[in-house]
């Protein structure tokens, strides 16, 4: 019966192990590149495209207004919106829109988003696409840029980045290229397709497990091999 062969079990462990790890291992290397790389401020969350709006004063007059008609608010926020300064409440029955009068907020059509986007670019746009988004959009396959919400204005700035506007017209986030491949880079390195949020998931450790025994196995292959190299060259054969 043969003896055990420690450099043939190693081996082959590597081999099959190579098929297994070897496009998620590249995926981890390459998404390692591309975080370190990229500018993450100015390119992957847009700060070089846009100056976000600050947000405005809140008059008493417009406070009371509004908050007469509701009971027992929880939080109370300015924002600047394609429709002007407009209050965002929030109550147990819901978050409420006022104007700058305290009365319902009317919603946002596409000339009055697209005039406010204008306004938050940092560079003039050579074009501008506004839409009404009711349906998911999927970008390389895994990426939503708005994580699933939909209901929402998405002007188009010069086919390369995107301002998404709430329905009425306040500014919700920029999606750049560069932060679609980051999205879609991170969804694999993590191995989390969905949302792209559990970076502890179960194929995850799997495969972490994987790359480990993949690693070591290649340690033991390196010995075997250094191990041989030094009996060939050493003169106490």
């Amino acid at each position: 019966m043969a003896g055990f062969n420690g450099r043939r079990v190693a081996w082959q462990l590597h081999k099959y192990l190579s098929y297994l790890v070897f496009a998620q291992v590249f995926f981890w290397v390459a998404g390692g590149v591309l975080f370190a790389t990229l500018p993450f401020k100015a390119w992957v969350k847009g700060g070089d495209y846009i100056e976000a709006p600050a947000a405005p004063v809140i008059h008493a007059g417009q406070l009371d207004t509004a908050l007469a008609t509701l009971t027992g608010v929880t939080r109370v926020e300015a924002v600047a919106s394609a429709n002007g300064d407009l209050l965002r409440v929030e109550s147990p029955d819901g978050v409420h829109w006022f104007d700058a009068r305290g009365f319902a907020a009317p919603l946002a059509d596409a000339l009055a988003v697209e005039a406010f986007g204008q306004s938050l670019l940092k560079t003039p746009a050579q074009s501008v696409y506004v839409r009404w988004l009711a349906d998911t959009e999927t970008r390389l396959g895994i990426v939503d840029e708005l994580g699933g919400q939909v209901g929402v204005w998405q002007m188009t700035v010069d086919d390369s980045y995107r301002l998404y506007f709430g329905p009425e017209g306040q500014f919700l986030k920029v999606r750049t290229d560069y932060w679609v491949w980051f999205d879609a880079f991170w969804r694999l390195h993590i191995m989390d397709y969905g949302l792209g949020e559990d970076f502890n998931n179960t194929l995850l450790r799997v495969f972490s497990w994987l790359a480990l025994l993949f690693v070591l196995s290649g340690m033991v292959l390196s010995y075997f091999a250094a191990r041989q190299q030094w009996r060939k060259s050493s003169p106490f054969k």
